[in-house]
């Protein structure tokens, strides 16, 4: 449910270049709804989502039929870009990342542990609005989601994809989710904080990691970010420590609040005053800090409780 486009291996450069010349040959579609259509390159890789509303699922090779060697990396980015080149998408504001890739729960939708029914997806605040301001702005809005309970066997990729539809449905449409389904001990390379979510989904965008923002609740989504050479952004809630926020090189009050802050003021609709950043994150200011350098490595070494080995996520 993945795809070599999207996996990024933990041991470095030569091992990735490795995975990218295998994967061709090992990417393939594991389920098909009217929807999306998910791919995995093999047990060890994440699980990468395309949406079938996406300029990508007809630009990618990957989304054709999608049988072994259909396609590599290189022709997967250039397809995106080139949906983007011919006018696809409006005019992006100058500065402004060419996508935004947004943890899941906690994040864009209410933290429900271990679900598996679509009728409990809650939007958070203003996340619709949010994802309307990257689509109005020409950038491209993506997931990126550690979910263990699929490697423990408590959730089934039809139940997944029934709760990413449900999603879809309350937020507006997402091009490309990156799912972890390994649980904390499988010692993948994908699971955040590990960049190798990052890097799927801007392997599947064909975007560098630097032409994106990351844009979470918790440390670890930072951390990840950090590890992939990727700009974040923290959007506290309230289960985000406070050394997390501190130490978080942009946090919003709220996901639209981020958005406007990604892409600059003059570049969308002031807000009204119904939404104040501070109605979404009780106890937290929104922050208009500068950014800090990449190496100020956000949220410390010590994982959230979603993240940690025996945690939720």
């Amino acid at each position: 449910m993945s795809t070599h486009t999207a996996a990024q291996p933990p041991n470095g450069e030569r091992d990735g270049a490795r995975a990218e010349a295998d994967g061709a040959a090992r990417t393939r579609v594991v389920l098909r709804t009217t929807a999306a259509t998910w791919y995995q390159d093999g047990p060890d890789a994440p699980l990468l989502r395309i949406s079938a509303g996406s300029p990508l699922a007809a630009s990618s090779p990957l989304a054709a039929d999608a049988t072994p060697g259909a396609g590599g990396r290189g022709e997967a980015a250039d397809a995106a870009r080139g949906a983007v080149g011919r006018g696809e998408a409006p005019a992006r504001p100058r500065g402004a990342p060419r996508a935004v890739l947004f943890d899941r729960d906690g994040t864009l939708v209410e933290d429900v542990p271990h679900n598996t029914d679509p009728a409990r997806i809650r939007a958070r605040p203003h996340a619709a609005e949010a994802l309307r301001l990257l689509a109005a702005a020409g950038a491209r809005a993506a997931v990126v989601t550690n979910q263990p309970d699929i490697g423990r066997g408590l959730l089934t990729l039809p139940q997944l994809e029934a709760l990413h539809a449900r999603m879809a449905e309350l937020l507006g449409p997402l091009d490309v989710t990156a799912v972890c389904p390994h649980t904390p001990g499988a010692g993948c390379g994908c699971r955040k904080p590990a960049p190798g979510l990052v890097h799927a989904a801007c392997r599947a965008l064909g975007l560098a990691p630097a032409e994106t923002v990351v844009v979470g609740d918790i440390g670890t989504d930072l951390l990840a970010a950090h590890s992939a050479g990727a700009p974040s952004l923290l959007v506290p809630n309230e289960a985000t420590r406070p050394e997390e926020t501190d130490a978080a090189p942009r946090t919003a009050g709220h996901l639209a609040s981020a958005v406007r802050t990604l892409l600059g003021p003059a570049q969308t609709p002031a807000p009204a005053a119904a939404s104040a950043p501070a109605a979404d994150a009780p106890g937290r200011r929104a922050d208009s800090r500068p950014q800090r350098g990449l190496d100020a490595r956000p949220g410390g070494e010590r994982a959230h409780a979603r993240s940690r080995p025996g945690g939720l996520r």
